[in-house]
């Protein structure tokens, strides 16, 4: 937000941080239509929202074997797309086997 502010864009993400918490189906017709408008800017956040909104998929799984493959899959374009070195390192901690 910094980089664009210093740009002279307005600060799109300013009283967002709730929206992009909450779930969903628990956002009123006016916060929905504002998400709508946060999904249309490539920002770090909303990468991150699309992320945490596509790991909902894994709980519907009852295969653990296809469970598995997504849970590969997720933890690979979270990877790519990590906002920060920690968020890599903390990704590859919780899915590196355990001795």
């Amino acid at each position: 937000m910094k980089e664009l502010k210093a740009k002279g864009y307005e600060p799109v993400l300013t009283k967002s941080r709730w929206l992009l918490l909450k779930r969903p189906e628990h956002l009123t017709d006016a916060q929905e239509s504002r998400l709508a408008e946060l999904l249309q800017y490539n920002l770090r956040s909303v990468r991150a929202y699309l992320l945490k909104e596509a790991f909902q998929f894994f709980w519907g799984y009852v295969s653990p074997y296809w469970a598995g493959q997504f849970l590969d899959g997720w933890c690979t374009k979270t990877m790519r797309s990590a906002n920060s070195p920690s968020c890599c390192s903390l990704i590859r901690f919780s899915i590196s086997p355990r001795a």
